[in-house]
């Protein structure tokens, strides 16, 4: 960012890295043979392509005119944004156990659309919101 205001920008337009925490016990989710984090990298909401989808969103509702913008459609619009921010992953079931899933929007879209994974899905919203979370950029000096 070369603006007068750089000083005070963070690193939204990078990826941070979200460490998975188990639903039940609470604990950081782990891969049972290598003891490694369960993660998901992540642009926060505030980033390009988060504020692009909420545009469009914006516009989308206010094209309708008057008809109703469903909880369905709020949910959708919801994957869609969070499959946008999702830049890759190295998830474990909920035993440990190595999910060999391949990255990909489409398997982003299908991961945060499952109802039984909302508890996944609460994590990833509740860290792309949290600008905490992306660190200044590195200075260059």
């Amino acid at each position: 960012m070369s603006s007068k205001f750089a000083g005070l920008a963070l690193a939204v337009e990078a990826p941070s890295r979200l460490n998975l925490v188990h639903p039940v016990t609470r604990q950081p989710l782990r891969n049972a043979e290598t003891g490694d984090a369960a993660w998901i990298d992540l642009l926060s909401s505030s980033s390009g392509a988060g504020r692009a989808h909420d545009r469009g969103v914006s516009d989308r509702v206010i094209r309708m005119r008057g008809q109703r913008y469903t909880s369905e459609q709020a949910e959708a619009d919801l994957v869609e944004k969070l499959s946008k921010l999702t830049q890759g992953w190295d998830l474990v079931a909920l035993d440990g156990t190595p999910l060999c899933v391949e990255f990909s929007a489409a398997n982003a879209r299908e991961l945060y659309a499952l109802p039984e994974l909302a508890w996944l899905r609460e994590q990833v919203v509740e860290f792309i919101n949290d600008l905490g979370n992306f660190q200044p950029p590195a200075s260059k000096s």
